[in-house]
């Protein structure tokens, strides 16, 4: 009877001692858990003060030249976008900035404008000016990126080539809604929707997103 019951006292310090190491492992911060503290999330920048664009004004300065390279929209269709006469059934607009060093490049006016003396050729993306303001107008609702706009303009829109732009960190933010979001995901992809506000951060970082208003969609 007392070697029984001493085996029965042996099997359950066996099935007991695991349990024993594991509590005190983790009242003393064993078992690996000591290791380096995750990074904390990179800081957002703010939203900066607004900027009318009614007026339909320059931002930033010239650095490439107005309308389509060689390579993009010439009148055929790019991306599944046609050209041809506008229709404005369906017109909202968001806006775009590049910056390079904190620094302001203008987006070209007339990208997506075939200009030809016989034709009306509009893509349905399109610029008019030196704003940043991209133009959406079509014949219905749908959806339209910006990865569509780089290819009738005719410039790469990649993580490590921004318009020709190469050799420098790149950071994206999008901003709608009073809120800045860090965007991840290919930036072809990203959609063009009204009031939204892309910036493409090439270089150092920037503290402000910038902001524009204007009243049309």
């Amino acid at each position: 009877m007392k070697r029984e019951t001493s085996n029965r006292l042996e099997t359950t310090r066996a099935r007991l001692a695991p349990l024993f190491l594991l509590a005190s492992l983790a009242a003393c911060g064993g078992g690996g858990g000591d290791g380096p503290a995750p990074a904390p999330a990179p800081t957002l920048p703010s939203i900066a003060p607004a900027v009318d664009l009614n007026d339909n004004h320059q931002v930033g300065t010239s650095f490439w030249p107005n309308g389509d390279t060689a390579s993009g929209g010439q009148g055929a269709t790019v991306e599944g976008i046609p050209c041809g006469p506008m229709v404005e059934a369906y017109h909202i607009h968001s806006h775009l900035s590049i910056l390079v060093d904190g620094q302001a490049r203008s987006i070209p006016a007339a990208v997506g404008i075939v200009d030809t003396a016989t034709t009306d050729c509009h893509y349905e993306i399109h610029t008019h000016d030196l704003s940043g303001k991209l133009h959406v107008e079509g014949p219905a609702p749908g959806t339209y990126t910006l990865g569509q706009l780089f290819a009738i303009w005719g410039q790469p829109l990649t993580r490590t080539n921004v318009a020709g732009i190469t050799g420098m960190p790149v950071e994206i933010f999008i901003t709608e809604n009073n809120t800045v979001m860090r965007y991840e995901g290919d930036p072809k992809d990203i959609e063009l929707k009204s009031h939204r506000h892309i910036a493409i951060q090439l270089g150092s970082a920037i503290s402000q997103v910038p902001f524009f208003t204007w009243s049309a969609n």
